[in-house]
């Protein structure tokens, strides 16, 4: 593999058509589709495995340990977008996205393969003990996974500079379908745990997706950089560190708001209700909110002008506002219960109880993109450290808001809708905040 990159192609026109926005944003929002079905193809296999039961919780809880353990990784796709202009080697990123995701994968295997991982489940995670073997084994097993999503996502960042997102979706459609020949044909047949061969399998996935994106990005054409303060920021080791470790901490936090949410539903008066009807409702709604997560890296790459942020905003209201509504519309219409009762194969009970938090939720797609929208916005400007400030008002938050839900007696499942509405509200309003302070620092003010 060579990092050289063709000759730079003609700059791109200074105002954005929504065709533009479209053609970059809508490969990255069915990226995240598509990733978000991986869970699910896998449970479809562990399924069909004898002890289907075990085998589901046990892949459960080590998945979601390890996407913790390897959420530092998750920042890179933004960073390299900020860094890369579009032209010129990006071999070095491609290689600092590596070392990256080796430490965080030296660091996943020192909790995998030592008395922490036991500890981890039994005492914070709360698993069965009869359970507790399996899962530390499929944990050891996605230690494989760092070094992997790291470059992966590095030559996704590489893509998206030079405004091709079709290869990224593309390469997620690839590592879908091995997933599910793999995990529906061939793991049944080994004579392994399934849980621990379905994390192989999704390894072997993810793999074959890496290797893709990687061959695409190389022959993709240059572009001509609009230089911005995050590329200077990105040019030295030093400068590196310091931008990504704000960008590493606000993924980190991400993934603990279920979690935190869900130890403030095990404390309310139907722990166990409200615990089922808000992994329906928090699973649909993050379904649905996941594409306009992947919008930060298109701001950044496309945010050039203040005439092309105007319009990035504007695609928002549009497109994005647009789902919203039609989501508001679904949960105020008998077409819910149809979802929920039907599909979901809830008790009509536990429908009912879903249907008010879903409604609340229904606007959280376009809250998503306004959060991606100025998380973007700041990490152009090398203001890592005031995203991560918005990550900390998420979980100041739930937990704010946490101990008045429980003082009123609030049952679990409205509880837990609040809660992930006033966690994603609380952190758009501080980034808002910030973005403001940003617009009165003088232009040549060092960056946060």
């Amino acid at each position: 593999m060579t990092s050289a990159a063709p000759s730079a192609v003609r700059p791109a026109p200074s105002r954005l058509t929504y065709r533009e926005i479209g053609v970059l944003f809508l490969p990255l929002a069915l990226t995240s589709t598509m990733m978000s079905v991986s869970v699910p193809v896998i449970n479809a296999g562990l399924a069909r495995h004898p002890a289907a039961e075990a085998n589901l919780a046990v892949f459960g809880l080590a998945f979601s340990l390890s996407i913790f353990l390897e959420s530092p990784v998750f920042a890179l796709q933004q960073a390299v977008v900020a860094w890369y202009g579009g032209t010129g080697p990006f071999r070095p990123l491609v290689m600092f996205s590596l070392a990256v995701g080796l430490v965080v994968m030296a660091l996943e295997a020192a909790v995998a393969f030592s008395p922490v991982a036991p500890f981890l489940f039994h005492r914070l995670v709360g698993a069965p003990d009869s359970l507790i073997p399996g899962c530390v084994t499929a944990l050891r097993v996605s230690i494989l996974f760092p070094p992997m999503v790291a470059v992966r996502l590095a030559f996704q960042g590489v893509l998206v500079s030079r405004r091709n997102g079709a290869p990224i979706a593309w390469g997620t459609g690839m590592r879908l379908a091995f997933l599910t020949v793999l995990v529906l044909v061939v793991c049944p047949r080994l004579p392994y745990p399934a849980p621990a061969s379905s994390m192989a399998a999704l390894a072997v996935a993810v793999f074959v997706e890496t290797f893709l994106v990687a061959r695409f990005a190389v022959r993709t054409p240059a572009r001509e950089p609009v230089p911005s303060p995050a590329q200077e920021a990105g040019r030295r080791l030093g400068g590196r560190l310091r931008f990504l470790l704000p960008l590493a901490g606000t993924m980190a936090l991400g993934t603990l708001t279920n979690p935190l949410i869900n130890a403030v539903i095990s404390r309310a008066p139907d722990p166990e209700t409200g615990l089922a009807v808000y992994a329906v409702v928090s699973s649909l709604l993050w379904f649905m909110a996941s594409p306009s997560l992947r919008y930060s890296a298109v701001t950044i790459a496309l945010g050039t002008t203040p005439a092309n942020l105007k319009r990035l905003g504007s695609f928002l209201w549009r497109f994005v506002g647009g789902v919203s509504v039609l989501v508001l519309v679904v949960t105020l219409t008998p077409i819910a219960r149809t979802v929920l009762e039907g599909w979901i194969g809830l008790s009509p009970e536990l429908a009912a109880r879903a249907r008010l938090p879903l409604a609340l939720l229904s606007l959280q797609p376009l809250v998503a993109g306004f959060i991606a929208y100025n998380q973007g916005l700041l990490t152009r400007s090398a203001r890592t450290g005031w995203v991560g400030i918005g990550s900390l008002s998420r979980v100041v938050a739930i937990l704010g808001l946490g101990v008045v839900g429980l003082e009123l007696q609030l049952r679990g499942g409205l509880l837990g809708g609040l809660l992930l509405g006033a966690a994603f509200v609380a952190e758009l309003a501080a980034l808002l905040l910030l973005r403001r302070r940003e617009r009165r620092v003088p232009a040549g003010a060092a960056p946060a």
